[in-house]
């Protein structure tokens, strides 16, 4: 027997199992860390929202433009089309899409205008012209041509106006919740329109106390 290369083959075995050792350890803590940092991790589902053919991210409690956009199309939809015999539905489904601060009064009010539409025998017809998503306030921005029109053997029918609801639109643990809704004549209140707005309601309230002291 060779001795002095057994002995070389011997020393190789142990360097090459203390390697393999060493390696399969490093591996285990990598698969740990990897598992933790799994389980940690804020998953983000792309999904279709309605109303949108585009995907759209979203994540636990923030979800992307596109998203928003489309929840808030959809609530527009909603309120804005209305019949008495759709109402109690759309007032069940946007009551579970409202946050506790606001839903409350929101539905009372709602339920308030759906009462009247029922009582004079009117449909509501909402058709969206325009999306906008404005990052600086977070608010999603659904306006188009609005009127009222009678049901079958009822007279009544108003002229189109321009309309516009507002929306601010949070997601808590994957669902879509409104926190914020408004509904308005006219275009879109962004944020350079309500800014114009308050520079030109303080100068009308300068001016009314200039004459006042004035007189």
């Amino acid at each position: 027997m060779d001795y002095k290369n057994f002995k070389s083959a011997w020393a190789g075995a142990h360097e090459e199992k203390r390697f393999l050792k060493f390696a399969c350890t490093l591996l285990m803590a990598l698969n740990v860390l990897t598992l933790i940092g799994w389980l940690n991790k804020d998953t983000a589902v792309i999904l279709v929202p309605p109303n949108l053919s585009e995907k759209a991210e979203i994540a636990t409690n923030k979800a992307s433009e596109g998203y928003k956009k489309a929840w808030g199309m959809y609530a527009a939809t909603l309120i804005g089309n209305v019949t008495p015999e759709n109402s109690d539905f759309v007032l069940d489904s946007l009551s579970g899409m409202v946050s506790g601060e606001i839903g409350l009064i929101v539905s009372e009010q709602i339920a308030q205008e759906l009462e009247t539409l029922k009582q004079e025998k009117v449909s509501s017809i909402f058709e969206i012209r325009s999306v906008i998503y404005e990052p600086e306030t977070d608010k999603v921005f659904v306006t188009g041509r609005h009127r009222l029109v009678g049901m079958p053997g009822v007279e009544g029918r108003s002229q189109p106006t321009e309309q516009t609801f507002e929306f601010i639109i949070d997601v808590k643990q994957y669902s879509p919740i409104i926190s914020h809704m408004a509904s308005y004549a006219g275009t879109p209140k962004i944020l350079s329109v309500v800014q114009k707005e308050e520079i030109q309601k303080k100068y009308d309230e300068d001016r009314q106390k200039s004459i006042k002291n004035g007189a």
